[in-house]
């Protein structure tokens, strides 16, 4: 037992360090008290959003002339911005994270969801995101809520909430170094071999979620990407058409999550938790992956 301790605090050790490493996360900062429209930056804010792609400014300007639209209420403003810089390339869960705050303040619940989703999406365990994204769930009027299944799938949903596709590729890889490094061990030290044999089927365990946990994503993301419904209110139709074409199946409101399942010509197929599915318009719903 004594010979094995170091072992098994390494094994351990490693993957709680692991685990709990995250991303630097360049937060935003907010804007200084006192800056507002008397130092002219907030004024024609609606003008840089505009120029913001011709002209030769950087993210680091950008995101300070939006976050001072944001400090003085422009919320309006300030998601244009966030929005500019998003489509100039920059996707970083803090720039996000500011625009599903932007719109939250609009009281645009579907548009502050979906951004608050993409932010998690780089950023998965950041607890302000978590937060607000509560928040902001709370307040929908569709409460959807996918059943339990338990066991193996809620260790993958796990796995799948608490690390990004890459963070899991290269968990996925240490994991097969470290049972090749037991494995090894076992061959050269047979006084190790049994607890060896024990460390490499705990790390095979957690190879084997992650693994899942990676496969599960990436069918998802292909067959059924997570979406938003970002229109107010739509009604969810039984064809690819009008209320007047088709019989209405149900209505959903603005940040209800549905999974966009297919898509024909301006209409979406989504599927909701319980087999619900139906038509709606294409600009009323928004995939959350871009």
């Amino acid at each position: 037992m004594k010979l094995t301790s170091p072992l098994l605090k390494m094994i351990a050790s490693l993957l709680i360090t692991w685990l709990l490493i995250q991303p630097v996360i360049l937060r935003a900062e907010s804007a200084p008290p006192g800056w507002g429209a008397g130092d002219g930056a907030s004024s024609p804010s609606r003008l840089f959003a505009s120029t913001l792609v011709q002209d030769p400014v950087t993210p680091t300007e950008a995101m300070r002339v939006a976050n001072q639209n944001y400090e003085a209420g422009q919320y309006a403003e300030a998601s244009a911005i966030y929005e500019v810089i998003i489509e100039s390339g920059l996707h970083h869960s803090s720039v996000y994270y500011n625009l599903g705050n932007a719109y939250f303040k609009q009281g645009d619940l579907g548009r502050a969801i979906l951004n608050y989703r993409r932010a998690q999406r780089l950023n998965p365990r950041d607890a302000d995101i978590a937060a607000n994204l509560s928040i902001a769930r709370a307040q929908t009027v569709d409460q959807l809520e996918a059943p339990a299944e338990g066991g193996l799938s809620d260790l993958v949903k796990i796995a799948e909430e608490w690390l990004t596709l890459r963070e899991a590729t290269l968990l996925a890889l240490t994991l097969w170094l470290l049972i090749g490094f037991l494995a090894v061990l076992a061959l050269l030290k047979p006084v190790w071999r049994r607890w060896s044999g024990i460390g490499m089927g705990v790390l095979a365990l957690f190879l084997v979620i992650d693994l899942i946990s990676m496969a599960n994503r990436s069918y998802t993301e292909q067959n059924y990407p997570p979406a938003l419904i970002v229109a107010q209110e739509v009604d969810v139709t039984s064809g690819p058409g009008t209320s007047e074409q088709y019989l209405v199946e149900f209505t959903l409101h603005a940040g209800a999550e549905v999974n966009l399942i297919e898509s024909r010509s301006n209409w979406g197929r989504i599927s909701l938790p319980g087999d619900l599915q139906g038509w709606v318009p294409a600009e009323a719903v928004e995939r959350v992956s871009e």
